[in-house]
Protein backbone atom coordinates (compact mmCIF):
# COMPACT_ATOMS: atom_id res chain seq x y z
CA UNK A 1 0.00 0.00 0.00
CA UNK A 2 1.36 3.58 -1.23
CA UNK A 3 2.08 5.86 1.67
CA UNK A 4 -0.58 8.20 0.32
CA UNK A 5 -3.19 5.69 0.45
CA UNK A 6 -2.00 5.15 4.23
CA UNK A 7 -2.33 9.17 4.47
CA UNK A 8 -5.82 9.21 2.90
CA UNK A 9 -7.28 6.68 5.53
CA UNK A 10 -5.11 7.60 8.56
CA UNK A 11 -7.35 11.24 7.77
CA UNK A 12 -10.64 9.23 7.33
CA UNK A 13 -10.25 7.47 10.47
CA UNK A 14 -9.03 10.82 12.16
CA UNK A 15 -12.48 13.04 10.17
CA UNK A 16 -14.48 10.04 11.04
CA UNK A 17 -13.02 10.07 15.35
CA UNK A 18 -13.56 13.90 14.87
CA UNK A 19 -17.66 13.51 13.89
CA UNK A 20 -17.75 10.61 16.33
CA UNK A 21 -16.63 13.04 19.44
CA UNK A 22 -18.78 16.25 17.77
CA UNK A 23 -22.10 13.80 17.82
CA UNK A 24 -21.34 12.72 20.97
CA UNK A 25 -21.00 16.16 22.56
CA UNK A 26 -23.68 16.97 20.61
CA UNK A 27 -26.11 14.58 22.10
CA UNK A 28 -26.47 13.73 18.53
CA UNK A 29 -24.80 9.86 19.22
CA UNK A 30 -25.51 7.72 22.78
CA UNK A 31 -22.67 4.61 22.86
CA UNK A 32 -24.26 2.01 20.96
CA UNK A 33 -27.48 2.90 22.19
CA UNK A 34 -28.81 3.16 18.70
CA UNK A 35 -28.93 1.06 16.18
CA UNK A 36 -27.13 2.25 12.72
CA UNK A 37 -30.68 2.66 11.02
CA UNK A 38 -31.61 5.15 13.42
CA UNK A 39 -28.52 6.96 13.64
CA UNK A 40 -29.21 7.58 10.09
CA UNK A 41 -32.23 9.08 10.90
CA UNK A 42 -30.75 11.07 13.68
CA UNK A 43 -28.43 12.78 11.57
CA UNK A 44 -30.96 13.17 8.64
CA UNK A 45 -33.54 14.45 10.92
CA UNK A 46 -30.87 17.16 11.99
CA UNK A 47 -29.22 17.69 8.70
CA UNK A 48 -30.66 21.42 8.72
CA UNK A 49 -29.47 22.03 12.28
CA UNK A 50 -26.03 20.93 11.21
CA UNK A 51 -26.82 23.31 8.17
CA UNK A 52 -27.70 26.48 11.26
CA UNK A 53 -24.97 25.60 13.19
CA UNK A 54 -22.30 26.42 11.00
CA UNK A 55 -24.31 29.62 10.36
CA UNK A 56 -24.21 30.42 13.75
CA UNK A 57 -20.96 29.69 14.17
CA UNK A 58 -19.70 32.05 11.41
CA UNK A 59 -21.88 34.79 13.24
CA UNK A 60 -19.64 33.90 16.69
CA UNK A 61 -16.23 34.56 14.55
CA UNK A 62 -17.51 37.86 13.26
CA UNK A 63 -18.53 38.91 16.76
CA UNK A 64 -15.30 37.92 18.14
CA UNK A 65 -13.34 39.65 15.59
CA UNK A 66 -15.72 42.64 16.55
CA UNK A 67 -15.62 42.73 20.37
CA UNK A 68 -13.02 39.57 21.10
CA UNK A 69 -13.30 37.36 23.60
CA UNK A 70 -16.05 37.92 26.35
CA UNK A 71 -14.34 38.48 29.29
CA UNK A 72 -15.20 36.70 32.52
CA UNK A 73 -17.04 37.90 35.46
CA UNK A 74 -15.53 39.65 38.20
CA UNK A 75 -17.20 37.36 40.46
CA UNK A 76 -14.57 34.59 39.25
CA UNK A 77 -11.43 34.56 41.34
CA UNK A 78 -8.55 33.36 39.16
CA UNK A 79 -5.75 30.73 40.40
CA UNK A 80 -2.77 30.32 39.94
CA UNK A 81 -1.60 27.79 37.69
CA UNK A 82 0.86 24.55 38.81
CA UNK A 83 3.70 26.60 37.59
CA UNK A 84 2.64 29.57 39.94
CA UNK A 85 2.38 31.82 36.68
CA UNK A 86 -1.56 33.51 35.67
CA UNK A 87 -2.47 32.81 32.15
CA UNK A 88 -2.02 36.43 30.51
CA UNK A 89 -2.45 35.78 27.27
CA UNK A 90 -3.38 38.74 25.20
CA UNK A 91 -6.77 39.42 24.58
CA UNK A 92 -5.73 38.69 21.08
CA UNK A 93 -4.04 35.62 21.40
CA UNK A 94 -7.28 34.26 23.01
CA UNK A 95 -9.53 35.07 20.26
CA UNK A 96 -7.61 34.02 17.92
CA UNK A 97 -7.59 30.43 19.61
CA UNK A 98 -11.08 30.50 20.30
CA UNK A 99 -11.94 31.39 16.15
CA UNK A 100 -9.65 28.36 15.17
CA UNK A 101 -11.39 26.13 17.84
CA UNK A 102 -14.60 27.41 15.91
CA UNK A 103 -12.97 26.60 12.19
CA UNK A 104 -11.85 23.32 13.08
CA UNK A 105 -15.22 22.85 14.81
CA UNK A 106 -17.29 24.45 11.45
CA UNK A 107 -14.70 22.04 9.59
CA UNK A 108 -16.06 18.74 10.77
CA UNK A 109 -19.56 19.58 10.86
CA UNK A 110 -19.14 20.73 7.13
CA UNK A 111 -17.14 16.77 6.69
CA UNK A 112 -20.07 15.34 8.73
CA UNK A 113 -22.15 17.41 5.93
CA UNK A 114 -20.50 16.59 2.75
CA UNK A 115 -20.34 12.68 3.83
CA UNK A 116 -24.63 12.41 4.38
CA UNK A 117 -24.59 14.66 1.12
CA UNK A 118 -22.30 12.00 -1.04
CA UNK A 119 -24.59 9.29 0.36
CA UNK A 120 -27.92 10.81 -0.47
CA UNK A 121 -26.44 11.92 -3.90
CA UNK A 122 -25.57 8.01 -4.41
CA UNK A 123 -29.32 7.62 -4.21
CA UNK A 124 -30.84 9.65 -6.58
CA UNK A 125 -31.77 7.51 -9.61
CA UNK A 126 -33.95 5.75 -7.12
CA UNK A 127 -37.28 6.68 -7.94
CA UNK A 128 -38.44 7.55 -4.48
CA UNK A 129 -35.14 9.42 -3.90
CA UNK A 130 -37.39 12.68 -3.14
CA UNK A 131 -38.75 10.97 0.17
CA UNK A 132 -35.26 11.61 1.87
CA UNK A 133 -35.26 15.53 1.10
CA UNK A 134 -38.75 15.77 1.88
CA UNK A 135 -39.65 13.75 5.05
CA UNK A 136 -35.77 14.88 6.79
CA UNK A 137 -35.30 17.82 5.50
CA UNK A 138 -38.42 19.40 4.51
CA UNK A 139 -41.12 17.44 7.44
CA UNK A 140 -43.48 16.49 4.83
CA UNK A 141 -45.53 13.30 7.11
CA UNK A 142 -46.01 10.07 5.18
CA UNK A 143 -49.55 10.80 4.10
CA UNK A 144 -48.97 13.99 2.22
CA UNK A 145 -45.71 11.91 0.76
CA UNK A 146 -48.16 9.22 -0.26
CA UNK A 147 -50.58 11.92 -1.98
CA UNK A 148 -47.63 13.31 -3.79
CA UNK A 149 -46.18 10.25 -4.95
CA UNK A 150 -49.93 9.00 -5.65
CA UNK A 151 -49.10 5.51 -3.63
CA UNK A 152 -50.51 3.93 -0.95
CA UNK A 153 -48.79 5.34 2.96
CA UNK A 154 -47.38 1.33 3.29
CA UNK A 155 -45.21 2.09 0.27
CA UNK A 156 -43.78 5.18 1.54
CA UNK A 157 -42.75 3.97 4.30
CA UNK A 158 -41.56 0.56 2.81
CA UNK A 159 -39.43 3.07 0.31
CA UNK A 160 -37.97 5.09 3.20
CA UNK A 161 -37.23 2.31 5.49
CA UNK A 162 -35.30 0.32 2.26
CA UNK A 163 -33.64 3.96 1.33
CA UNK A 164 -32.51 4.26 5.16
CA UNK A 165 -30.98 0.68 5.33
CA UNK A 166 -28.72 2.03 2.03
CA UNK A 167 -27.80 4.81 3.54
CA UNK A 168 -27.07 3.39 7.23
CA UNK A 169 -24.35 0.87 5.61
CA UNK A 170 -22.68 4.04 3.78
CA UNK A 171 -22.61 5.78 6.85
CA UNK A 172 -21.94 3.41 9.36
CA UNK A 173 -20.70 0.27 7.55
CA UNK A 174 -18.74 -1.14 10.20
CA UNK A 175 -21.67 -1.01 12.87
CA UNK A 176 -24.14 -2.54 10.08
CA UNK A 177 -21.53 -5.44 9.67
CA UNK A 178 -20.79 -6.26 13.28
CA UNK A 179 -25.16 -5.63 13.46
CA UNK A 180 -25.32 -8.35 11.20
CA UNK A 181 -23.12 -10.62 12.57
CA UNK A 182 -24.18 -10.33 16.27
Amino acid sequence: MSNEIKQIEKYIDETAKKVAAEFKRQGLMRDNKQSPFQKTETLLYNYNNFQQAIDDKYKQIETIQCEGVSKKSHSITSFNSSDGMRDNKLDSEKAEEKIESIEQSIAVTKNLISIIDDAIEKLKNDPYYEVIRLKYFEGITREKLAEYFEVDVSTISRNKNRLINTLQIRLFSDEVVFQIFS
